[in-house]
């Protein structure tokens, strides 16, 4: 059912923002040398066929000035919450460099852009990291992006443990043979007034209700037995790390050229994921290129 075919589309579109729109957010961004902050977000709902609400939520960030003074102390207390919810306090510097464009719908890259604050905090399910800055420590971190024929080596040879971080549904559908399920995804387990809309609006579309599960690294961790185990994850599509287009014209096949939508290569559930259990101290994690999808596609094993 498309949103652009629904009688009530204004009512719609509120029962929309109600539910998922609001978000406590505030980033500080240095450009020509002037410092503006962003402390309040919102969504952009697109009402069309084509490109349904929910494929790409983004949040729009209005801009006003902001004391120095201020915005140092927004950075501290950004630390001091990223100390708290596990993760190192230098994500902040991480994610800088980077900018959001409404108008394209993409990450672009801002050499003059710093933020205050990277922790996207909505009304409705659990806090995450804006993507540039997961996309900085893994490119850090080396994480290798495994092909699946590959994969497909490792699994025959007991070489590895692959992981799929879709959903129990999708994953019982089909998966890839040997492949366990630890979902980074949960139901929604809030009870607010912000959870239950957006439970009714999601059951509207028809999509469910899920947020970030923070127990992901414990779930891995006890199914393996350890943090050291070789392990390889993957989701439906795959993401990519990516920032350059390469072709067969002999100028762009070696060094390739830069890709403006991919600036911070392609963000995916399986890289967040990544990112998740190298966070949490895991040793030896890859990323399978391509997906689900791409292993599907190539009639690799499946169950």
């Amino acid at each position: 059912c498309s949103p652009g075919k629904m009688a009530a589309g204004p009512l719609f579109a509120l029962l929309f923002a109600m539910a998922d729109a609001f978000v406590v957010h505030r980033s500080s961004i240095k450009t020509s040398g002037c410092t503006q902050a962003a402390h309040g977000t919102k969504f952009k709902a697109r009402m069309s066929i084509s490109q349904p609400m929910l494929r790409f939520r983004r949040s729009l960030r209005h801009t006003v000035p902001r004391a120095s003074e201020e915005t140092k102390a927004i950075q501290e207390d950004t630390r001091r919450r990223l100390k708290e919810m596990g993760y190192d306090p230098k994500l902040l510097e991480a994610a800088s460099g980077s900018k959001w464009d409404p108008t394209f719908q993409r990450w672009v890259k801002d050499p003059n852009a710093e933020y205050a604050d990277i922790i996207i905090t909505p009304k409705a399910g659990s806090p995450y990291i804006i993507w540039p800055a997961i996309f900085q420590v893994l490119k850090q971190k080396n994480l290798k992006s495994v092909p699946t024929e590959e994969v497909q080596n490792l699994l025959e040879k007991n070489k590895a443990i692959v992981i799929d971080v879709r959903l129990k549904d999708q994953y019982e559908k089909s998966h890839i043979a040997g492949a366990i399920n630890i979902p980074m995804f949960r139901e929604s387990t809030g009870e607010s007034i912000w959870d239950n809309a957006k439970r009714v609006v999601n059951a509207l579309l028809l999509i469910r209700s899920t947020e970030r599960d923070p127990e992901f690294p414990a779930k891995v961790e006890e199914a393996l037995g350890g943090k050291r185990k070789p392990i390889i994850l993957y989701c439906g599509m795959g993401g990519s790390l990516e920032t350059k287009i390469y072709s067969n014209k002999e100028r762009y096949q070696k060094e390739g050229f830069d890709d403006v939508d991919k600036s911070f290569g392609k963000e995916s559930r399986s890289l967040k994921a990544c990112f998740e259990l190298l966070n949490a101290g895991f040793t030896n994690v890859q990323h399978m290129s391509g997906g689900f999808s791409t292993w599907r596609y190539e009639k690799r094993p499946m169950e």
